[in-house]
């Protein structure tokens, strides 16, 4: 049995290219190349190889002993060895790093141009004087060349076989050889490229050159140069560098030759399947080819091969017989039938390109030619593998601003969007991007592209407008000015990237920022930012407390509450003047309610108490260093031992109003009167758990219709997070954390933990009590 499993590229393709110019025999002054792009990439590389590095290997070792396995050209050796382009400076010896003489560039060039079926002219006479010493094989070797003109000797009457090929003169003769070949192809559809196809690129690529030393060259070598980089045939002598004048090493001229094969039809003796791309993100295109050459390496048309594919984990079907199971939907069965098999077409090829990745899988292709009579296939066939491997692409993005440029307490214009005002002082803002994974996990990626878009139009902005509910509203007021520009961003190792917003520098301007992420299921962000130099106002009062208090053993509850005052920028606001107000002749006020819901056994949300604060005047909140501040007393009622446990549901109200008493403020909206803050808030009344039997899982029904419950929550900066009532500590030293069956760390797990903050299925983890006292495990349901 011979399994053929393709592993990786034999060797590195370049990433530089080159620029075209008309060939012609003028000269290139040395200015020409500096304009020209630092890191092009190559747009003619071929999909399939000529010796493709598979496992076990379809193309042996040449067995050269002055060519060791770490050679950079080692592969590219043994290719031209198997396809009989070398035969070594001796049985075991092959040069690498001895130049190429002329004599041997003939011998190489004409075994080349058989193996791309290029038809070699019978020899003939040639004008050279120098070369009838030489052996009969290279005499018709040179004479080949010439007819074909990939050579018009050193001079008119000289062809110097002994003198030393340049690797521009090798450019030259690749790339008059390889305009005469066919390139694989599959119908219409090209799969490798020769120096015309450059040449008639239409506008359709960039053609650039990476190199800065060909500045003296004809245009004709130029050219040469910048089509084979452009077709991923050899590379330079460095980055930078392409080193015409210098001699070409037997090493650089076996990559420049196997570089070539890759682009004909030439393919290994056998059965071959490859597969391209052999990587790839999500469900992405594949096209496969098999290739059917005889013993000589000739194209077999009409030869039926079976083929199939399986995403099975393990690679499928190697551990004896078919298991139709495995076999993908719209692949081929294996059982080997030629009445229904697929047949090579003239080139000796089949080609699939009907064939979509499974997201985040391996597919194994195979291909196989049986014995006659159906049989199936079995692991003492000889066979051909090819691996497809998907990578699980980003499901969508996180969009976070610097929280100094957009603090976590701005204002939102807009509150279904991100919408909001910011301090015309301010340079600039700061976003980063980070892919995140079907979990809403950051997802360490690099290359993924992201378009960045962003409008802006002149406006004037009214930070302190209030609407016709009496509510903070600024507005804006349209001007002139439109404009758009557009910015590529890529992500690096972590899965992240940054883009910069530059602010406008004296007037107010609406920037509507769109991030695009390449990828296949994610959708955009949208930022709006509103620049203005407006003063700042009040516009909201948050809150600054717990949202969970441990129960007391005294079983009387004691919840400090406290609000801070934020203006349109998200910075705190520490005086209640009508300058920060914004409102001439108002007073600020703050006042509280709070319910108390006790929570019974079968999840049922049940007040037991409903009352004012206990302070003089009732209701009545403090204000201090830029805080309201109050407090909830309240005295637990005895409860059965199986209720679950209790919920403070506060009702703040902060506003301005003109009104000297406070007489029927909270429950009637007076036409002067602004509010700043009345969402209703919950504090959870807490155990600590102590063994992993504690209760966790709760289903809330009744109480507040307009109040939302989260049942989990994570406070990283003490290491604990709560499970409805139940409050569990941890360490991060000892603990080990599991999403389903994958181990993540403490980091992962907190954030996790912080994204989902209502259920979470399928976390294992070990857990500790705050009080430390015991290791157990515990899965959430």
């Amino acid at each position: 049995m011979t399994t053929h499993f393709i592993s990786h590229l034999r060797r590195p393709i370049g990433v530089l290219a080159g620029f075209s110019l008309v060939v012609g025999m003028f000269v290139i002054s040395p200015g020409a190349t500096t304009a020209q792009t630092a890191d092009p990439a190559p747009d003619y590389l071929p999909s399939f190889d000529a010796c493709p590095a598979v496992i076990p290997a379809v193309i042996p070792p040449a067995g050269f002993r002055d060519v060791s396995s770490r050679h950079p050209n080692v592969g590219d050796i043994d290719c031209i060895a198997y396809y009989g382009i070398t035969q070594g400076t001796s049985r075991t010896t092959y040069g690498p790093g001895d130049p190429v003489i002329r004599e041997h560039m003939a011998l190489f060039l004409t075994r080349l141009a058989r193996l791309v079926g290029i038809d070699l002219p019978s020899s003939g006479a040639t004008p050279f004087t120098d070369i009838g010493h030489l052996s009969q094989e290279s005499q018709d070797a040179i004479s080949q060349i010439f007819q074909l003109r990939i050579t018009i000797g050193r001079t008119t009457t000289t062809y110097a076989p002994a003198g030393e090929v340049t690797r521009g003169e090798m450019a030259l003769f690749l790339v008059r050889l390889m305009n005469l070949m066919d390139p694989v192809v599959d119908g219409r559809d090209a799969h490798g490229y020769v120096p015309d196809d450059v040449d008639d690129n239409r506008g359709r690529f960039d053609i650039e050159s990476p190199y800065r030393d060909l500045g003296s060259l004809f245009v004709e070598t130029f050219d040469a140069i910048t089509h084979l980089y452009e077709l991923g045939v050899g590379s330079g002598t460095s980055s930078t560098t392409y080193g015409a004048d210098d001699d070409m090493t037997r090493a650089a001229m076996a990559e420049f030759m196997a570089g070539i094969l890759d682009h004909s039809n030439l393919r290994p003796a056998g059965t071959m399947v490859q597969v391209t791309p052999a990587t790839g993100l999500d469900n992405f295109d594949i096209t496969m080819m098999i290739s059917f050459r005889d013993s000589r390496f000739n194209p077999v048309e009409g030869w039926p091969v079976d083929w199939f594919y399986t995403g099975d984990e393990d690679g499928g079907l190697v551990r004896g017989g078919c298991d139709e199971d495995l076999i993908l939907p719209n692949s081929a069965d294996c059982i080997w039938d030629e009445d229904r098999d697929d047949e090579t077409d003239r080139d000796g090829n089949i080609f699939e390109d009907r064939i979509e990745a499974i997201p985040g899988a391996d597919m194994t292709f195979y291909a196989w030619v049986g014995l006659r009579d159906g049989d199936e296939f079995k692991d003492t066939v000889e066979y051909s593998q090819a691996l497809a491997r998907s990578t699980k692409g980003p499901d969508s993005i996180r969009v976070t601003p610097d929280d100094r440029d957009i603090p976590p307490t701005a204002f939102k214009m807009d509150e279904m969007d991100e919408s909001y005002i910011v301090d015309l002082d301010i340079d600039s803002i700061e976003f980063t991007i980070q892919l995140l994974d079907d979990r809403d996990m950051p997802l360490e990626m690099e290359g993924i592209e992201i378009e960045v878009q962003v409008d802006t139009e002149e406006i004037l902005l009214y930070a302190n407008r209030v609407n016709s509910d009496q509510e903070p509203a600024p507005e804006s007021e349209r001007l002139t000015g439109d404009d758009e520009y557009e910015e590529t961003l890529v992500t690096d190792n972590d899965g992240e990237a940054v883009f910069e917003l530059e602010g406008p520098r004296r007037d107010h301007r609406r920037d509507t920022v769109t991030f695009d992420p390449d990828c296949q299921d994610c959708e955009s962000v949208t930022y709006e930012v509103f620049w203005s130099e407006g003063d700042p106002v009040l516009v909201t009062a948050r809150p600054q407390f717990e949202l969970f208090l441990r129960k007391p053993r005294n079983n009387r509850i004691s919840v400090p509450v406290e609000y801070g005052l934020y203006d349109q920028y998200g910075d705190a606001v520490s005086s209640t003047t009508a300058a920060r107000t914004g409102r001439t002749g108002t007073t600020l006020k703050g006042l509280l309610t709070y319910e108390l819901y006790r929570v019974v056994a079968d999840g049922t949300i049940t007040d037991t108490n409903v009352g004012d604060l206990d302070a003089d005047p009732p209701g009545t909140m403090r204000f201090s260093r830029g805080r309201f501040t109050a407090s909830v007393s309240e005295d637990l009622p005895t409860v059965p031992a199986d209720d679950q446990g209790f919920l403070v549901v506060l009702k703040p109200t902060i506003f301005s109003d003109s009104n000297s008493t406070t007489s029927g403020t909270v429950g009637t909206l007076d036409t002067d009167e602004v509010r700043y803050a009345e969402d209703h808030v919950v504090v959870w009344i807490v155990e600590e758990a102590t063994r992993a039997e504690d209760k966790v899982a709760c289903t809330l029904s009744g109480g507040i219709a307009d109040v939302e419950y989260p049942t989990l929550a994570v406070y990283p900066d003490r290491n604990e997070f709560r499970t409805c009532f139940t409050l569990w500590g941890y360490d991060g030293n000892d603990d080990r954390f599991f999403i389903g069956d994958e181990e993540v760390g403490i980091n992962a797990f907190e954030e996790r933990l912080a994204q989902d903050t209502t259920t979470l299925a399928d976390l294992t983890i070990s857990l500790y009590s705050s009080r430390r006292s015991g290791l157990s495990v515990f899965k959430l349901p």
